[in-house]
């Protein structure tokens, strides 16, 4: 898969889970607390059950990616450089809980404010599946085996066409009045389950696994 240079990734090598499932996690809203367009990494607060979501996930063996829809940089109202202190600051909380990714993609395309957008980039913005695709690419993952969890229809529906087994619509940031969106995507073999909390995600998906 050809991946746009504007496609950001926290690594080009990622480690290999061959064959394992994965776990994708929206970021805004799932990750840390919603805040409008995150640009300073002093607003970081990672969301209640993230870092125990995330370090749950790696004691199964599970590949542990973020894929997040950036808008706010095609929109010129967050800079890459404020971008990347804020993941650098999503890293080190996590690394305080003893957890951490294996994997970020964050796409910046938007409609109205990527110039030349078209299909390409449709595919990469949520709820297109091209980073969900490349992040199992990338690291052999089964994705008919894997799951996500967002907050938004979007990422429900990305993970559907990225052909996933299940996603946890999650009532966190957006979630709640996204909720009937997100459930209508349930169908042809793919599993919508709803969580009010990522504690309650992360007991959904231990029974998922």
């Amino acid at each position: 898969m050809t991946i746009p240079p504007d496609i950001w990734l926290s690594t080009a090598t990622p480690p290999r889970r061959q064959g394992a499932p994965g776990l994708f996690l929206d970021r805004d809203g799932v990750l840390v607390k919603e805040v409008n367009y995150l640009k300073n990494k002093e607003d970081v607060a990672l969301e209640r059950g993230a870092a125990e979501i995330i370090a749950w996930g790696r004691a199964k063996g599970l590949g542990l990616v973020c894929v997040t829809n950036q808008s706010g940089i095609a929109r010129g109202l967050i800079s890459w450089a404020e971008f990347e202190a804020v993941e650098a600051e999503i890293a080190r909380q996590l690394r305080e809980k003893e957890a951490a990714l294996d994997l970020t993609l964050a796409c910046p395309f938007h409609p109205d404010f990527t110039e030349g957008y078209g299909a390409a980039q449709d595919r990469w913005r949520k709820p297109g599946p091209a980073m969900i695709e490349h992040a199992g690419a990338l690291m052999g993952l089964d994705l008919g085996a894997s799951w996500l969890v967002g907050d938004k229809a979007a990422d429900i529906e990305a993970a559907k066409r990225a052909g996933l087994k299940g996603a946890v619509i999650v009532a966190t940031g957006y979630g709640a009045e996204e909720y009937e969106a997100a459930m209508a995507q349930e169908g042809g073999g793919f599993t919508v389950l709803s969580a009010t909390t990522l504690d309650e995600a992360r007991t959904l998906l231990e029974a998922a696994f």
